[in-house]
């Protein structure tokens, strides 16, 4: 471990002096970030919001990345520490950034997003503002490649946006690196559910959903980065994560339409993604599922999905948010 939790209370106690507030705990979980986490870590060193701790939890990397993480520690202005541990994957070593952390408020980072500098500013005003457990933020795709906008997204309302994100008829909160959260609900919490993968995010947000109603900053303030090696494109992952996620969703829940709407939403997305590939059996399969469960949904799914494309790539364009 590099730093510790004494070090980061004394670079508490170093800022309170010259300013109020309540703390933010960072926690970035890292794995094979070698080539973003600088970047990733001077977009939280640029905040205007002055009272901000960071660790950054090493999930067994064998790149260079952690690293990197080392020597920006030693020469950072701000509190940033280093955790280090065996590969058990990015829920655990979320929680062990929590159980680690000692803010009153928690932000959440993958290692390779960036922040707008006025990013934690806002999100903190506004819960200061609202008392939301939760606050999240527009965010736009960006090209790894290119570094060009690919697409924008505006959360109005967290709590219709969950519903969305459910059904996978809406655009998600990117929480894993948008969320502000209140430390009180944390602990209320079981954190992060190891047994999930790509859906761990979504089940995070649900969970807090149910305990108030949640709150959204419009204004784009996380740049997110789409390169291939993403956990959202694993297919047969997402495949079984979704389907759990339901079973425990819906194991007490008294709306069976929506249920079987979502169950046929998977379905059909799951389907044209095989098609895409070439599996025309396990496809059609998939399709046929989604019939019998609910007909309209293979219609109204694609349908759904390039309207958010259109819209995302047109805000986009427009550049609508804050200027970076």
């Amino acid at each position: 471990m590099v730093g510790s939790r004494g070090e980061a209370e004394e670079g508490r106690s170093m800022s309170d002096a010259g300013a109020h507030g309540p703390l933010v705990s960072v926690v970035i979980p890292m794995y094979q970030a070698e080539k973003w986490i600088l970047e990733t870590l001077a977009s939280v060193a640029s905040q205007t919001y002055p009272l901000v701790e960071t660790v950054v939890v090493d999930d067994g990397s064998l790149d260079r990345g952690p690293d990197l993480v080392a020597e920006f520690v030693e020469r950072a202005e701000r509190p940033f520490r280093l955790v280090r541990g065996p590969n058990k994957g990015v829920a655990l070593a979320r929680n062990l950034g929590i159980d680690e952390s000692n803010g009153e408020l928690l932000a959440l980072l993958d290692a390779d997003d960036l922040w707008h500098p006025s990013k934690l500013d806002l999100q903190v005003q506004r819960l200061v503002e609202t008392g939301a457990p939760m606050c999240t933020c527009g965010y736009e795709f960006f090209d790894d490649q290119t570094n060009r906008g690919v697409g924008l997204v505006r959360i109005k309302d967290d709590s219709l946006a969950l519903r969305g994100w459910l059904a996978i008829e809406g655009n998600g909160l990117a929480l894993a690196s948008t969320a502000v959260i209140r430390r009180q609900v944390l602990d209320d919490l079981l954190r992060f559910d190891p047994s999930l993968t790509c859906s761990a995010d979504l089940d995070f947000a649900l969970k807090i959903g149910e305990l108030g109603r949640l709150d959204a900053v419009p204004e784009a303030l996380v740049r997110y980065r789409v390169h291939p090696g993403q956990m959202h494109r694993q297919l047969s992952a997402f495949a079984g994560d979704v389907s759990k996620l339901y079973d425990r969703v819906f194991s007490n829940e008294g709306d069976p339409r929506f249920e079987r709407r979502c169950r046929a939403n998977l379905a059909v997305h799951l389907g044209l993604s095989e098609l895409l590939r070439g599996r025309v059996a396990l496809g059609l399969r998939q399709l046929g599922r989604s019939v019998l469960l609910d007909p309209r949904r293979i219609v109204t799914l694609p349908v759904y999905a390039l309207v958010r494309r259109a819209g995302r790539r047109l805000r986009s364009w427009l550049s609508v948010g804050v200027s970076w």
